[in-house]
């Protein structure tokens, strides 16, 4: 391998990168788009749902109860004293849910009676009667903590805890994903639609036939948009800090080893297509198929793997945004695993092998 070729190789795709206004756009504004529409549009926080509270107690354990329903950020609520009405609205698609305090809730409470309130839901929606029935309990239970000694059970007690993630915002949680999902399209399109492109204009047949070495080429094409990558990476990460609060509490070094070869496997990913396909809408709906579909379905970015039939659960190992999710995610929330890390490194850099070889072999038989 000449080294001052692939140097002037490297110069002459930086220049055509400076001269290509889509390669900024793929860089820049897609990952924007999408940690916008992830960050802001998909969530699995619901709040503000719809309910109504029927107060059938006028006790003031029951008006405390009602103030902390009614100040909770999860619902927005609707107080009736008619059972009728809250059918009606439920019925209508006004509300998804229903909370009765029933009468003498206040009066048993005070007794040292069972005191308790019925959870009616909308089960047309399964996830949100689901949340409904979860945030319910939960108001319930800080409702619980809050009253006298004497007036609550203490048989039992429920010390809860919540590691990695104390706030329990999703947005947190799906970061991780968010961040594959920017690394591989934008590592794939990169590389697919601008050699397809060149392939197109007859550039790349050029290229070919002049006494370059297939690792060469190769190698001129993967240095500068792995550059690009990484300006991409850091611009993703200080957004998702700036603007979701996005922990951090791992190390820069984990994060840069393992997303170094995350990227590179998306951009040797991406000349494949582009050796294959040679037509840029071609190219552009392989790159799509090969990242977009796998790292939202297969990566455990929004479906627990775990729950899928055992077949895709081990389909699910041929993508490799499935390593840099578990390895993200870990350095994001949790820290520097390294078992984690190291592991998830050593596959993806194994995929890179396999990759670049049969990369080669490609473009080798092309050249003949």
């Amino acid at each position: 391998m000449n080294y001052k070729t692939v140097k002037a190789l490297v110069f002459k795709e930086i220049k055509q990168i400076r001269r290509d206004v889509s390669s900024i756009l793929v860089a820049f504004i897609m990952p924007l788009t999408l940690l916008v529409i992830y960050g802001y549009g998909l969530s699995f926080d619901i709040k503000h749902i719809r309910i109504d509270l029927v107060q059938q107690d006028s006790g003031k354990l029951s008006k405390d109860l009602v103030d902390l329903y009614s100040n909770s950020e999860y619902f927005k609520t609707n107080v009736v004293t008619s059972m009728q009405e809250a059918k009606g609205n439920m019925e209508s698609g006004k509300t998804m849910g229903t909370i009765i305090i029933p009468e003498n809730f206040s009066e048993k409470a005070q007794r040292g009676q069972k005191a308790e309130i019925q959870i009616i839901s909308d089960g047309s929606d399964p996830n949100t009667a689901s949340y409904i029935e979860s945030y319910a309990q939960g108001v319930f239970t800080k409702y619980l903590m809050s009253l006298k000694p004497e007036l609550k059970n203490r048989t039992m007690n429920i010390i809860n805890r919540l590691w990695f993630n104390p706030t329990t915002e999703s947005i947190h949680f799906l970061m991780a994903g968010a961040l594959t999902m920017v690394l591989a399209i934008v590592g794939t399109f990169l590389t697919s639609l601008v050699v397809a492109k060149e392939w197109e204009r007859g550039t790349m047949e050029a290229m070919i036939a002049t006494p370059i070495s297939t690792s060469e080429i190769i190698l001129s094409k993967i240095i500068p948009y792995f550059g690009l990558c990484v300006i991409s990476l850091l611009f993703s990460l200080f957004y998702g800090r700036i603007a979701f609060n996005m922990p951090f509490v791992g190390s820069v070094f984990s994060m840069g080893l393992v997303s170094s070869a995350f990227i590179l496997v998306s951009l040797i990913q991406g000349l494949i297509i582009s050796t294959l396909a040679k037509d840029q809408f071609v190219a552009a709906m392989m790159a799509m198929m090969v990242t977009f579909m796998p790292t939202m379905m297969l990566s455990g970015f929004v479906f627990e793997i775990k729950t899928m039939p055992i077949w895709l659960q081990w389909l699910s190992y041929v993508f490799p945004a499935k390593y840099y999710v578990s390895s993200v995610r870990t350095i994001i929330l949790v820290g520097d695993v390294w078992n984690i890390v190291l592991r998830d490194t050593a596959v993806l850099s194994a995929m890179i092998y396999g990759l670049y070889l049969y990369l080669k072999k490609k473009l080798r038989k092309n050249v003949e």
